[in-house]
């Protein structure tokens, strides 16, 4: 007879450790009201410019969502539009909220925003008690940025009203003309990195030449390679455009749109007649620098000019020199850059010493050096 054989299994205990955190305390965010505008506008219906006046009520908030009584620091506002700070965090900010067990009202005006917009509010600065908790306001809607926006200095008479773009740093979507119905952007010039668009105002709704811009409306759009629309069809002078997009940059003084798109809507349109005249050049510029700010990345036209001598800054940049005061030589200064290679079928050499009557070109500082870029020979006119 067999013996069975019994095997038992016995449980194992197993000793479980558990490690118990505190639990989350303090403020984790802040609530933003917003007490005025009571409208805030939508995407349909746009605030004007002039409702930059805000009042904002903060409440601080626990982990649970109730009210922090013990918060008490001071808060730091920005204003938050076309994908960026304004200014950036740690900058003066706009206001400070001081708070009282956990509550807070702040008035502001809000500096020139664009598009929609909130108000950021940002607990950082308050030194070991800082929390980090952030908050922002419901979304405030103004209209979208036109070319003049992007361009005009907040003041002419600051020392960087030549080379900051009061929208540096922002990503922008120009999709009008401040002129309303009779506003068409125009492609002024096309070259093999990009292209240059002025905001013009024509006779009448149908676009009729001819037609005029004023200060600050041309703008550089810097595309890296030949430029395309939305379809991927190139960019021709004359060109009405539906608008364009990208990040604004101040590179060497000249503002420009770096990473671009650019609209089109149905077939091209191409009307050189559209085109603004250039504005003449008047030896005073060179005394008033803001001059040149008003229109660059703009056509100007100089008329009866002295070819400099070819100097270093030729060889080095392909730059000739224009002395338009007609006296010529070794120009050292009061000088306009010209640059043609690359682009004209033209020796500069064979014009030294001659008075041209007009020359007209794309103007484009760089580190307030004033160069033009002719586009075609019509530009030159050498006799």
């Amino acid at each position: 007879m067999k013996t069975m054989k019994t095997t038992w299994f016995l449980p194992l205990a197993l000793a479980a450790c558990v490690d118990h955190q505190p639990p989350i305390t303090g403020t984790q965010s802040l609530q933003v009201t917003l007490t005025s505008p009571t409208d805030p506008g939508d995407i349909d219906h746009r605030l004007p410019d002039t409702a930059r006046s805000v009042t904002l009520s903060v409440t601080a908030k626990g982990p649970n969502g109730d009210t922090d009584t013990t918060f008490s620091n001071k808060l730091q506002v920005y204003a938050h539009f076309l994908g960026t700070l304004t200014p950036y965090l740690g900058g003066m900010p706009l206001a400070t909220v001081s708070m009282n067990q956990g509550q807070g009202t702040v008035s502001l005006m809000l500096p020139s925003a664009f598009g929609p917009t909130t108000v950021w509010i940002d607990d950082f600065t308050d030194g070991d008690s800082a929390t980090y908790a952030t908050g922002v306001s419901p979304t405030l809607w103004y209209r979208d940025p036109f070319i003049a926006d992007i361009q005009t200095p907040r003041s002419e008479t600051a020392v960087d009203a030549l080379d900051a773009a009061p929208l540096d740093t922002k990503n922008v979507d120009v999709r009008a003309s401040r002129y309303g119905a009779q506003g068409r952007l125009v492609v002024t010039s096309v070259y093999t990195q990009g292209y240059t668009v002025a905001d013009v105002k024509c006779q009448d709704a149908n676009g009729t030449p001819p037609c005029v811009s004023a200060d600050y409306d041309y703008m550089d759009v810097f595309s890296y390679s030949a430029p395309l629309d939305q379809d991927k069809r190139f960019l021709s002078e004359g060109q009405v455009i539906a608008g364009f997009a990208g990040g604004v940059s101040e590179f060497d003084s000249l503002t420009e749109i770096g990473f671009p798109q650019t609209f089109v809507v149905g077939a091209p349109m191409v009307n050189k007649a559209m085109e603004p005249k250039p504005v003449v050049f008047d030896t005073t510029w060179f005394n008033a620098p803001i001059n040149f700010e008003h229109n660059e990345s703009g056509l100007i036209e100089i008329d009866n000019a002295k070819v400099c001598n070819l100097d270093a800054d030729y060889v080095t940049y392909k730059q000739w020199k224009l002395d338009p005061a007609g006296i010529g030589g070794n120009c050292q200064s009061s000088f306009i850059n010209v640059v043609t290679a690359g682009t004209l079928d033209l020796d500069p050499a064979t014009l030294v010493g001659k008075t041209l009557p007009k020359v007209i070109g794309v103007s484009r500082p760089i580190l307030k050096h004033w160069i033009i870029f002719p586009r075609s020979m019509s530009d030159i006119v050498t006799q």
